[in-house]
């Protein structure tokens, strides 16, 4: 790829992408088919990313399977049933909650009088401060990071990764992060803006893809932001909380975005040599932590 068609393509591949996304869903809310199809964009996007990781790469190294392939393959199926299977259950949960909260109230919650923008717009601050709460204590809490490293055990960072998480911390944050909009009513056609926008940011998020963020560095929590979030260093990681969107990560200051240097190659988990590749492995990690530990010769950063 020439370096001038690579700079072109660095700062229009997301901002295309994103418009693309939020036509097919337009059409696809104007047409017959229920709200809930947009999770089709999700599937349709993924070959496209996929792709531009190969002709855009951040990281060249990052393409080349690390012995982690076969496990985010498991992950995908195993993590999707879990998500959904939970999704279900605190959706029971939350209506019964959200009849309950409006009734007592006298009047529906969800500000259903607003422009349509609008209510976009306050799903995503509200579902992002529910999300952005969980995934900051479970890097503070030492015990909880037992459950989120998994997540950030790759030496890589791409596309098919983004899914790869602990069943526990599915439903530690799918517990929390799911309150509000169940409980506050948001209609279904919200709910599917909510989503459209929420799987584009998070296969971008996690893309090996080297994309200008520009202005969007101010709206999502993707590409370079995230890739921060991911460095194998304490000090560097522990910023950049938010699931698809930066807000709250400006409101309290983890917003992290040096502009003298790029996101560091080395991700990962610095300690923990002996932290097992496999899907099982990982699986039983946070109840076999002191043991991990010693075989790696110490005491990670995070412990108990």
């Amino acid at each position: 790829m020439s370096s001038h068609f690579r700079a072109i393509a660095r700062h229009t591949v997301f901002p295309v992408t994103l418009v693309a996304m939020l036509f097919v869903g337009d059409r696809i809310l104007e047409g017959a088919a229920p709200p809930e199809s947009v999770i089709v964009i999700w599937f349709g996007l993924m070959p496209w990313v996929a792709f531009l990781e190969r002709v855009l790469p951040r990281y060249a190294d990052w393409n080349r399977s690390h012995g982690d392939l076969l496990t985010d393959v498991i992950y995908f199926p195993t993590n999707l049933v879990i998500a959904g299977s939970l999704s279900a259950l605190w959706a029971v949960l939350y209506l019964k909650a959200a009849i309950a909260l409006q009734q007592a109230v006298g009047s529906p919650l969800w500000p259903s009088d607003w422009p349509v923008a609008f209510q976009v717009i306050f799903a995503c601050a509200v579902a992002e401060f529910f999300s952005y709460w969980p995934h900051r204590w479970m890097h503070e809490n030492a015990f909880l990071w037992r459950f989120h490293s998994v997540h950030h055990s790759p030496s890589r960072v791409y596309w098919l990764n983004g899914i790869r998480a602990h069943p526990g911390e599915h439903v530690f944050r799918g517990f929390l992060s799911g309150i509000p909009l169940a409980v506050l009513g948001a209609p279904p056609e919200i709910l599917a803006w909510w989503t459209i926008l929420t799987r584009v940011g998070g296969l971008f998020q996690h893309a090996n893809i080297d994309f200008a963020l520009g202005p969007f560095a101010w709206i999502f929590s993707i590409g370079e932001l995230h890739r921060w979030h991911h460095a194998a260093a304490k000090e560097e990681c522990d910023h950049n909380y938010g699931d698809t969107f930066i807000l709250w990560d400006t409101v309290f200051g983890t917003r992290h975005l040096p502009p003298d240097r790029p996101a560091p190659e080395e991700v990962g988990i610095r300690g923990l040599a002996a932290y097992p590749k496999s899907w099982w492995g990982q699986i039983v990690a946070p109840f076999r932590w002191r043991e991990i530990e010693a075989r790696s010769g110490g005491i990670a950063e995070r412990s108990v």
